[in-house]
């Protein structure tokens, strides 16, 4: 029996989290639902409910786009290569050769004491190459991804807050949060 993310011939599918899909599209229509039976309700009695109704009907279609693209989202890793397909549909392929180390660190989230793990696969240069987080990737599918790369590991033993992630090595965080980062908020 092959196990669930495994596919014959070394491949490694790791899919993004079940359920997340499914609440973000309850978070969507309870915040879009009462806005728009509000807007229907303003608009029908000055005839201008059509308006309303393309606004509806575009982002409907955005919602279909959003759940089709996270249903096609993947991260594929085979013995030669790594591709990476993100929400949008891009379609990102590197060679696991390029993939000099991998570092899977503990980040605090804001505000609460809970913390997901975040996997970057780093080259040569110390440049991040791609980076995974456990809002989105279940920690299982991370590790099976780093037995399947089979390259050299570093864990941070302590979790880390984002800031401190940004004063330690700057390139792993984004450009946004590298000024947090400086402040030390």
């Amino acid at each position: 029996m092959v196990r669930e993310g495994t596919e014959p011939g070394g491949m490694q599918i790791l899919r993004p989290r079940r359920k997340l899909v499914a609440r973000s599209i309850v978070a969507a229509l309870s915040f879009m639902l009462p806005l728009l039976i509000v807007l229907y309700w303003l608009a029908i009695p000055r005839d201008t409910w059509m308006f309303v109704a393309a606004v509806q009907l575009g982002l409907t279609v955005l919602g279909v786009v959003a759940v089709c693209g996270a249903r096609k989202m993947c991260v594929t890793v085979t013995g030669t290569r790594l591709e990476s397909r993100n929400l949008l549909g891009r379609l990102t392929t590197i060679d696991t050769a390029d993939i000099a180390s991998v570092l899977l660190v503990d980040v605090y989230q804001n505000g609460v004491v809970d913390t997901l793990p975040h996997l970057y696969l780093l080259d040569s240069a110390g440049d991040v190459l791609l980076r995974l987080r456990g809002q989105f990737w279940p920690q299982s599918g991370l590790e099976n991804v780093i037995d399947t790369l089979g390259v050299a590991v570093v864990r941070p033993p302590d979790p880390l807050t984002l800031a401190e992630l940004g004063r330690l090595r700057p390139q792993l965080v984004h450009r946004w949060t590298r000024r947090t980062a400086r402040l030390g908020l």
